[in-house]
């Protein structure tokens, strides 16, 4: 199917267009058929959803989005909230078209469930929102990464936020430090202090999102941990009007580079329900 994909589809273009901030938002587009707007998650970028949109590209236009201050989006020209990154996905979706969906994961699962509460989308596909309905997503370990990110130790702030808020362990953070990929997550570092302050900041429930009225897909990993993951999840699948719940099956938190294939399948079922 890669293949395949690749054959019919074997380049993507770069486009932008500006959020209303007048901050530059660019975004990968690849594809043909309905719209789908997918939405990258903290210390990434729209590289983490490409595996997906692959596969989905023989169906459907794919638009892989860099959230602010990410690889092909500017910094931003007002303050950081949430509601910025709302008009950076609402940005995206304009320039997709009417009857675009939308697609999040991770803290980019929380940025488009807030985008879809303010402007409905026909279908919403949600990987794992980060909700602090079990407690708080980073807690006190906050205060230290920042404070490494303020002395400039990039490397230990990242060592703290992948321990204290991932949860890997002394052996796969080492691995990561060695690896070809470390250099780009610590150019990522600053912008995750914003992001879990956010996180810490929503309310510990999931009532805001009973008036949603998207049709809504929720992908959530087997052997995904308990908080803030599990939890959040369910209580968005007893909060959400329309929802239907997919269980991925042997994966965790990293599905989108691991099981492209069954996330694929999955959406495209829904999607084109």
């Amino acid at each position: 199917m890669n293949t395949l994909v690749e054959k019919l589809f074997p380049e993507s273009t770069e486009e932008f267009i500006h959020s209303a901030d007048g901050t530059k938002i660019g975004f990968r587009k690849l594809g043909a058929g309905p719209a789908i707007v997918m939405v990258h998650g903290s210390v990434s970028t729209h590289t983490d959803w490409m595996p997906v949109a692959k596969l989905l590209a023989d169906r459907f236009t794919c638009y892989a989005m860099d959230r602010r201050g990410r690889r092909g989006s500017g910094v931003g020209h007002a303050p950081y909230s949430i509601e910025r990154e709302c008009e950076d996905i609402h940005a995206v979706l304009d320039a997709a078209g009417p009857g675009a969906m939308l697609a999040g994961h991770s803290y980019g699962a929380i940025c488009a469930l807030a985008a879809a509460a303010r402007r409905a989308v026909p279908k919403l596909v949600l990987y794992e929102p980060v909700l602090p309905v079990g407690g708080l997503v980073a807690g006190p370990p906050l205060k230290d990464y920042a404070h490494a990110i303020a002395s400039g130790d990039l490397d230990l702030a990242m060592e703290i936020g992948l321990s204290a808020f991932i949860r890997l362990t002394p052996e796969v953070i080492l691995a990561m430090r060695s690896s070809r990929a470390w250099p780009k997550l610590r150019g990522m570092a600053k912008s995750w202090t914003r992001e879990l302050e956010v996180m810490d900041s929503l309310p510990p429930s999931a009532e805001e999102y009973r008036a949603l009225r998207s049709p809504t897909l929720l992908l959530v990993g087997s052997e995904s941990r308990e908080h803030p993951m599990k939890d959040a999840s369910r209580a968005l699948a007893a909060t959400i009007p329309d929802v239907r719940v997919a269980t991925l099956e042997g994966q965790d938190h990293m599905g989108l580079r691991n099981a492209p294939e069954m996330i694929a399948r999955l959406m495209a079922e829904f999607l084109a329900a």
